[in-house]
């Protein structure tokens, strides 16, 4: 074999692979729903390998001055609504500015789905980066209450917080 088929070969090797990687990490990631914000944020919660697409939750949030809260929507990874309406910080100064809307989507994979007060049923905890979490209306001051007497849920959940969020 010549030097130029030996180059050729290896150069063929070299950009397949390249091309079998970057489609796969393309996989890993989520694509944004047509219906959601360009700065909807993705909570991963796992991978699924059957389907080969990354499992968890699309979050879109805004302030809603008016009704003095922050109107939140959160999708399936294929874009399908699972929840909206108004969410409150769970232990944080109400209204929040859009600012303080930094969700957190890094670190250990994450489900923001817990039993809710209200409804008793799953409601969705959105993570902030400033340690504190969004809940449901409904649910916020009734979640405070709750993690008070029970720290330990708060602990598990929380354990991405960047700090220890102020108490209202």
């Amino acid at each position: 074999m010549t030097a130029a088929t030996k180059f050729v070969l290896s150069s063929l090797v070299i950009a397949g692979t390249i091309v079998v990687v970057w489609r796969g990490v393309d996989s890993l990631q989520a694509s944004l729903p047509d219906d959601m914000p360009a700065d909807a944020q993705f909570l991963q919660s796992g991978f699924d390998l059957e389907h080969n697409e990354a499992k968890g939750d699309w979050i879109a949030c805004r302030p809603d001055r008016v009704r003095d809260a922050t109107f939140c929507r959160v999708t399936d990874a294929r874009g399908i609504v699972i929840y909206q309406g108004d969410f409150l910080p769970v232990f944080g100064v109400q209204p929040i500015s859009h600012d303080q809307l930094q969700v957190v989507t890094t670190g250990k994979e994450k489900d923001l789905w817990i039993k809710g007060p209200a409804s008793a049923g799953p409601v969705p905890v959105i993570p902030l980066a400033n340690g504190d979490m969004l809940a449901p209306m409904a649910d916020s001051y009734n979640l405070a209450v709750r993690w008070r007497n029970d720290p330990n849920e708060l602990r598990r959940i929380r354990s991405y917080a960047v700090s220890e969020p102020a108490e209202r």
